[in-house]
């Protein structure tokens, strides 16, 4: 029995147009920053002056996307970035003589090659494997 699979999940579906839900309501909300620039202010022009900022926002979230991500999500990281606290630590090397290459040398050797006196010799554990002998106890 086949199945019909959906195609295209990840795009949202128009309503308005060209229009998503999400652009729709973000232009519905600079269109209330005009009508409410225009309002309270005597003058039109300084009307849509005060009005201009909240328009680009607007605007900028229903229709900007940088590097594939909505302008919601860069200003969601950026805030999460400048309010968080960062610490940055850095450790002095005890010994001047040793740089950086030389300690992770040392550190990689020490974890590569294990102390000889905690490990069965070769031919034991050859010897071991050939004999498949099971201890009993």
């Amino acid at each position: 029995m086949q199945f019909r699979v959906p195609q295209f999940i990840d795009i949202e579906d128009k309503i308005l147009g060209p229009l998503t839900w999400k652009q729709a309501s973000y232009c519905l909300g600079a269109i209330g920053a005009t009508y409410l620039g225009l309002r309270f202010v005597d003058s039109k022009l300084l009307g849509i002056i005060i009005a201009s900022p909240f328009i680009g926002v607007f605007l900028a979230l229903a229709f900007v996307k940088v590097n594939n991500q909505s302008f919601v999500e860069i200003l969601e990281h950026a805030f999460n970035y400048y309010s968080r606290g960062n610490l940055y630590t850095w450790k002095k090397l005890q010994n001047k003589t040793d740089d950086v290459a030389n300690v992770v040398q040392k550190q990689n050797i020490e974890s590569v090659i294990p102390e000889q006196n905690n490990k069965r010799s070769l031919r034991d554990i050859a010897m071991d494997l050939d004999t498949k002998v099971d201890k009993v106890e």
